[in-house]
């Protein structure tokens, strides 16, 4: 029974970080002009903080840090990356980077428009007759 429990958690704690990984590359890829994303390892530091290393463009020495702290349940913001890469590779003026929520939320409103805007055929009801 315990066997089925470690396994069942460790199969929880895989999802959990795969989903993560998600929201760390959708944050990476919408905030900064990068080619590619690569993952190194996953750590739990002693605080209780989930710590995802890796780097971009298949290049070690741009690397970076991404950070889950115990009070987040997902992954947002907090990462840490060399301060010239990512001056060199931003997207938005000013530094701003947006949350993995802003994007994901920016991203279901222009779904959204581009359903209604394909959706729209062009043909009036009231042109039909019987």
């Amino acid at each position: 029974m315990v066997v089925g429990i470690a396994g069942l958690n460790r199969y929880s704690y895989n999802n959990y970080t795969n989903k993560q990984k998600e929201r760390i590359e959708l944050f990476f890829n919408y905030n900064y002009n990068i080619d590619s994303l690569t993952f190194t390892k996953t750590k739990k530091n002693p605080m209780g903080t989930l710590v995802f290393y890796g780097y971009f463009n298949n290049d070690k020495e741009n690397d970076f840090s991404a950070s889950i702290m115990p009070y987040q349940k997902e992954f947002e913001r907090n990462n840490v990356m060399d301060g010239k890469f990512s001056r060199k590779n931003d997207k938005f003026k000013d530094r701003k980077t947006y949350t993995v929520s802003e994007i994901e939320k920016i991203q279901r409103k222009e779904r959204r428009k581009n359903s209604e805007e394909n959706s729209s055929s062009g043909f009036s009801d009231s042109a039909y007759t019987e």
